[in-house]
């Protein structure tokens, strides 16, 4: 079941992918971004980051979608709210929104961003 956590103008949405398209783990950052063909709708994986280490250690934390629901959406594949799910997937869930409003507010061009102190992943 796909959640609305954000919504943002068309061009912020655009800047987000292009963030994410230049950070990604073949360049040294933690996204992978798979585009439908012929459509404008994007998924976005956010890996973990290990304080050191190389690239292979890096493990999916999550992933979250662009301009799946309408143009601007950003939105996260939820569990059931009726469904109890584990703990670590609430927190998982919960550092994926950290990473969308991380993007939304410093997700520009040439900015460099750190996402080892997700306060979600604290005492994992």
């Amino acid at each position: 079941m796909h959640t609305l956590h954000r919504e943002v103008p068309f061009d912020d949405a655009v800047r987000i992918l292009d963030y994410c398209r230049r950070n990604s783990l073949k360049s040294g950052g933690l996204f992978e971004v798979y585009s439908t063909p012929g459509q404008d709708t994007h998924m976005v994986i956010v890996n973990s980051c290990p304080e050191e280490g190389t690239s292979d250690l890096f493990r999916p934390l999550g992933a979250f979608y662009i301009n799946y629901l309408h143009p601007g959406s950003l939105t996260i594949e939820n569990e059931d709210p009726e469904h109890d799910g584990m703990a670590s997937t609430k927190r998982h869930v919960a550092a994926i929104q950290q990473v969308i409003d991380i993007l939304i507010d410093e997700g520009h061009p040439g900015v460099e961003i750190r996402f080892n102190d997700l306060t979600a992943l604290q005492d994992l």
